[in-house]
């Protein structure tokens, strides 16, 4: 039976009302929405609309060490992460959601409760760094008020591994920077260039209208650095220092590795280190300096080659020269005796090197004279910066020289009175191994920029400081040290290993004299004769061993064991 036209009229009126109620509903809630519960949201995005133009944030470079192949590992990245956002006045059930994201992140359900409680908190951030498969579960609750944000962060992912050398960035009202080491270094290179939009044609949701969008220039994506920093030297530097320092319970150790015929550092290791990721967990900031460059030292006999290098150029001695060794040398009120108080008698300048003996480096100092005995230590590169490519470089203080005293000379000539940094003498040890040319060091190979761009890196200075000839008779004095002196056990059979300890005191901190804490220093090269390879190790205030000779030569040994292993160096005897 056919329904009359007026009720059937009646219904679809009545459908059509029906569905213009609901939309209206919707609409209602959807601006209730939008001006109550995301105000703050769409007021910034609003506000982001009439703004004029607006920046855009370029893509941070990424640094690199470098595998056994050449192959790029990193050691910093930016990485996409989700951070977990609560707006407490969009929250509908804060029970259960307080509930749900305190067994999902192991927070106390009582705080998050209480920080969904003020109803006028525009946003809490939860958590950061949230996992994705974390993140795919909360999407699928849809909770009121619960969201997931976005953020590119910086990240580095074998956490405290050559942490002092690279530094770290910090974050601050959304702008990053670099802070301490190659992060700071290459900010320019690696932060890259801020680009604009204009905003006018932009909708508040972010979408850009099809009509009018302009870019007024593009951002430039930071460049890419590429250290010589071999990745698997320096995991072994860094197992050997810790274990070292551990061992002799050091308030600090360090380790340098150098090539000392191009100046590149390929390792640089630091004990203790930090996790650059949660760097603002530590407390004591003093952690994030980089000792190799940015703290100086008192070395001991490890100077010791290099007033003798200048002897050997000045031709005033040879390593057969003899002298008679009485224990002591008196300057005034001053005395200076070898360091086990010992007189040797008869010896040969090999031996002085071999036995570390104190007054047969002044016989050397007197015979040198203190200008000749000056330029050298200049020459060498102390006194001033290297050059490398690293935040906070010293200078270094030979400042005590400058009055002209010939005590000063004299303990100067086997490393006490004078402060150097580490850089400092791995360079200057370096210019002995290659063959009397010093050469700057460098962290960096190239730096490739977005484009592909490529620039290349290179020590940018050289010096000759003494001749091939001094450089190979000091050498082989160096061996001598290793094979027949207290550095034997730096020795590795089938090698010439050149070498040198140093002990030397630490001066008190009001200045008056030297405390009964040490710097032990070893410095060595492989093989001798044609290296490839010089370490320097470091250990500030060793516990249990007076010398260096104990604490770091079975270090070295380790060490330069691996990296002949690694290179597949050949023996140079069998």
């Amino acid at each position: 039976m056919k329904q009359p036209f007026d009720v059937l009229l009646r219904r679809r009126t009545n459908w059509i009302l029906l569905f213009f109620c609901l939309l209206c509903t919707a609409l209602i809630g959807r601006l209730f929405v939008l001006q109550i519960m995301d105000h703050r949201v769409y007021s910034n995005l609003a506000a982001k609309q009439h703004t004029t133009v607006e920046n855009i944030t370029p893509g941070r470079g990424s640094i690199f060490m470098r595998d056994k192949d050449g192959s790029p590992v990193p050691l910093a990245e930016n990485r996409i992460y989700k951070t977990l956002i609560v707006s407490p006045k969009a929250v509908v059930d804060a029970s259960s959601t307080a509930s749900y994201l305190a067994g999902e992140f192991g927070i106390d359900r009582g705080v998050l409760m209480k920080r969904f409680s003020n109803k006028d908190d525009e946003y809490e951030v939860i958590a950061r760094k949230v996992e994705l498969d974390k993140a795919a579960g909360i999407d699928q609750k849809n909770m009121p008020g619960v969201f997931l944000h976005e953020e590119k962060l910086r990240s580095y992912p074998h956490s405290t591994l050559a942490s002092q050398l690279v530094g770290f960035v910090s974050k601050e009202r959304d702008a990053e920077e670099g802070r301490y080491g190659l992060e700071q270094y290459y900010e320019k290179e690696l932060a890259g260039e801020v680009g604009a939009i204009d905003n006018r044609n932009q909708d508040a949701s972010s979408f850009w209208l099809a009509l009018g969008r302009k870019i007024i220039h593009p951002p430039k994506n930071g460049s890419n650095i590429y250290t010589a920093i071999d990745y698997n030297i320096q995991l072994k530097a860094e197992e050997v220092l810790n274990e070292t320092r551990e061992k002799w319970q050091a308030l600090l150790g360090l380790i340098i590795v150098m090539e000392p015929k191009t100046g590149r550092i390929i390792a640089l290791a630091h004990s203790p280190s930090f996790d650059p990721n949660v760097y603002s967990k530590e407390k004591n900031f003093g952690i994030f300096l980089n000792a190799s460059v940015q703290a100086v030292y008192e070395v001991g006999s490890v100077m010791k080659p290099i007033t003798m290098a200048a002897a050997l150029q000045e031709k005033i001695v040879t390593p057969n020269t003899t002298y008679t060794d009485t224990g002591v040398a008196k300057f005034g009120n001053y005395t200076i005796r070898n360091f086990d108080e010992q007189a040797h008698g008869l010896q040969t300048m090999s031996q002085v090197i071999e036995n570390s003996l104190n007054t047969g480096m002044v016989f050397v100092s007197r015979l040198l004279g203190k200008e000749k005995q000056l330029d050298y230590i200049k020459l060498f590169g102390f006194g001033k910066k290297t050059g490398i490519d690293l935040v906070g470089e010293l200078n270094g203080n030979i400042s005590s020289l400058a009055h002209k005293k010939d005590v000063d000379f004299a303990t100067a000539a086997f490393g006490q009175g004078i402060a150097v940094t580490p850089i400092q003498l791995a360079v200057a040890i370096g210019a002995i191994a290659n063959q009397g040319v010093r050469m700057q060091p460098y962290i960096v190979d190239r730096i490739v920029d977005d484009s592909g761009n490529t620039i290349e890196k290179r020590a940018t200075s050289a010096q000759r400081v003494i001749s091939p000839e001094a450089a190979e008779a000091m050498t082989k004095m160096m061996v001598g040290a290793v094979r027949n002196g207290f550095e034997n056990r730096a020795g590795i059979k089938g090698y010439f290993i050149a070498g040198k300890t140093g002990t030397a005191q630490i001066p008190k901190t009001d200045g008056k004299g030297y405390s009964d804490r040490f710097v032990h220093t070893f410095v060595g090269y492989a093989p001798a004769f044609d290296p490839r390879f010089l370490i320097l190790l470091e250990l500030v205030d060793p516990k249990g061993n007076k010398f260096a000779a104990n604490t770091l030569t079975p270090a070295f040994h380790d060490l330069a064991q691996f990296i002949l292993n690694y290179y597949e160096i050949p023996p140079d005897e069998k």
